[in-house]
């Protein structure tokens, strides 16, 4: 049975409306000392800016209860201060949350199907492109420069501030010309949570 032409165009509406109404937001970055939840090993430095809240989540991605429908967003600057190119690999880094479990990133096309009822557009600002852009993904990173991106960590159902007493652990980030591993880096994000708290209490 074929589905009637107005229904389908009907949808296809729908879904369009979420690109044409969504916005896309800059996330500007600081330097890196002035990131509370940071650790720095053998000349590389990364921070994790917890975005631990609906609110904080909404200055970044253009959706109002992000942390509420349990997607949970966690900056990763890091610096290379070392005269070498070297990789991180996203897919070996997990959050322990407060009860020591251990959870992997969930892919931003997973996360934009979940919240705007499976559009992948790659229309140019669209969801899809916002997301995917921001995120974290695997970089190879040149000599003293920077670079960061977002890992969205799903955590359902969970009262109060879901990312309260996790830290991120990076096992190793790798030395592409010595072929030799730098870490592990293990950074509790209280200091980051409690960081953005005191902003808004002002």
């Amino acid at each position: 049975m074929r589905t009637p032409v107005p229904i389908v165009l009907a949808i296809a509406g729908v879904l369009s409306g979420f690109a044409a109404d969504y916005v896309i937001k800059t996330v500007k970055v600081q330097p890196i000392d002035s990131y509370p939840a940071r650790v720095s090993v053998g000349g590389v430095s990364v921070a994790a800016d917890p975005y631990a809240t609906d609110e904080k989540s909404y200055t970044a991605f253009d959706f109002k209860s992000l942390n509420t429908r349990g997607y949970h967003p966690v900056r990763l600057i890091i610096q290379n201060s070392t005269q070498d190119y070297i990789t991180i690999r996203t897919r070996n880094i997990v959050l322990v949350d407060a009860g020591g479990t251990e959870l992997y990133a969930t892919s931003a096309a997973v996360v934009v199907s979940d919240l705007f009822k499976g559009d992948l557009s790659y229309q140019r600002g669209s969801p899809f492109t916002d997301f995917s852009g921001k995120e974290l993904s695997s970089p190879r990173i040149g000599p003293n420069s920077v670079v960061d991106g977002f890992l969205f960590f799903y955590i359902p159902k969970t009262k109060g501030l879901a990312l309260a007493g996790s830290k991120i652990m990076i096992p190793e980030v790798l030395n592409d010309s010595t072929r030799k591993p730098i870490g592990p880096f293990v950074i509790p994000l209280d200091p980051g949570i409690q960081r953005a708290e005191e902003r808004k209490g002002k």
